[in-house]
């Protein structure tokens, strides 16, 4: 009686690699990438594009910044005196707090909406040459050290920021980011001076003529947008301001600023008529803000998506493929018997879960791309597609993104797709395949 063991095994099996003799399995896993691309392109697009746009630069140094607020008092006296009232109060409040230790400058102004990263934003028409544009635009208190104060960084050639916050409305001069002089003039150097004119300013006055005063640094004036193009307006006004920026010195942590000086400032730094109320770091405002507008909630929820889906992704594809590589067991041990190494082995199941996921993701991406595309339009260059865009308040054409381009948004989240899909099956396929190489010839002939 021959109790020698016989092997069911043919040279195509062997010449086909690993996964030879196993189409039916094979054929499987390929759709079920097919599909997971579809879905996660679904579920990675929100979560990049709000990523982007979370870590997009401010322009400014917001974390040097302590946020105050005024508060008048109700008396029945008349003003007398000296006693700082109404726009004498600014001058008055920012040279008290220049005397705090850590305080380098200080902005006091009426509006809350006339500071970068405010939730609002204005739009005025500018010509240009031949056409109407709309410009994003913010104003400032003259001679209040706004610039200064935020640390908006003039570009060269253009005056220093002491000399850009004393600029009058009287004088027509007023201030454009980088961004807005490229889209205005179509460059940002040599400007200064050159005049433009503003169609919508005002309704007594719906033509001015403005000079460029000088030209900083882009700085975002919205959160979680790309808005980069503004012009900076002179105003002058006599009302009482009703907020105050601090600008602390370098080194100086605002939160350990407001829990040693806040208590002193508040209590000294006040008339009979006003006094300050409320101080806390810039940061906390703006977090504030942004859980108001629920935009921190939709990135979390964006991203505890994609990791969701991430972990259910590896599960199923190491489940699949360990289900499919146990069925090689035998295989690999003759393999072994032969002469195969284990380096070989490895790289022949790993090339193989390469191609595979690279196909998938063509082809699932090709499917994605005829949905997405068959909403595309183009109007007033703009593109719309059916692809996550998240501004609401959409930007000047020269403050678009690659999130606002059809193309570019496609072939990044795409890239992005096909990185997780690819990383996820070679480690779904390394895992299950460094046990079986490295399980005993002798032991791997033996398995069924």
């Amino acid at each position: 009686m021959n109790n020698k063991r016989t092997f069911r095994l043919s040279l195509p099996s062997l010449e086909g690699g690993v996964w030879g003799g196993s189409v039916g399995p094979s054929v499987w896993l390929f759709l079920e990438l097919v599909v997971i691309t579809i879905v996660a392109w679904v579920v990675v697009d929100p979560a990049v594009v709000n990523l982007y746009y979370l870590h997009l630069p401010k322009g400014y140094d917001s974390e040097r910044l302590v946020y105050a607020e005024i508060r008048g008092l109700i008396h029945s006296e008349p003003v007398v005196g000296d006693t700082p009232f109404g726009s004498k109060l600014a001058p008055w409040l920012t040279e008290r707090l220049k005397e705090t230790e850590g305080v380098e400058n200080a902005y006091c102004y009426g509006l809350p909406y006339n500071i970068p990263s405010s939730r609002y934003s204005t739009q005025v028409s500018v010509c240009r040459e031949h056409d109407t544009i709309y410009v994003a635009c913010t104003r400032f208190e003259e001679g209040r050290h706004f610039f200064e104060t935020f640390g908006l960084r003039p570009l060269p050639g253009s005056p220093k920021a002491e000399e850009l916050s004393e600029q009058k409305e009287a004088e027509k001069g007023a201030v454009l980011s980088e961004s807005a002089a490229r889209y205005v003039f179509g460059t940002s150097e040599g400007i200064v001076g050159r005049r433009f004119t503003v169609l919508n300013m005002s309704n007594n006055e719906p033509e001015q003529h403005w000079t460029v005063a000088g030209v900083v640094a882009n700085a975002q004036h919205q959160r979680y947008s790309s808005l980069h193009s503004m012009i900076y307006f002179p105003s002058y006004s006599d009302m009482t301001p009703n907020f105050i920026m601090i600008r602390l010195r370098k080194g100086v942590k605002p939160q350990k600023f407001v829990d040693e000086h806040a208590a002193d400032i508040m209590s000294t730094v006040q008339t009979p008529f006003y006094r300050i109320k409320k101080m806390e770091p810039y940061e906390e405002l703006l977090h504030r803000e942004d859980l108001r507008r629920e935009l921190p909630q939709k990135t979390n929820i964006s991203l505890a998506l994609a990791l969701f889906f991430l972990a259910n992704l590896s599960l199923a594809v190491i489940g699949t493929v360990w289900l499919q590589a146990r069925r090689r067991t035998e295989e690999c041990g003759v393999r072994r018997a032969f002469g195969a190494t284990r380096l070989r082995l490895l790289m022949s199941f790993l090339s193989r879960g390469a191609l595979m996921a690279t196909a998938s993701v063509l082809i699932g991406c090709f499917i994605y791309f005829q949905y997405a595309y068959s909403g595309y339009e183009v109007y007033d260059g703009w593109e719309s597609f059916k692809m996550y865009t998240p501004e609401i308040n959409y930007p000047p054409l020269s403050d678009q993104t690659w999130v606002n381009h059809f193309w570019p948004h496609f072939l990044i989240v795409s890239a992005v797709v096909y990185i997780i899909i690819l990383c996820t099956v070679l480690i779904g396929t390394a895992i299950p395949a460094l046990k079986i190489i490295t399980t005993k010839v002798t032991d791997a002939l033996r398995d069924e």
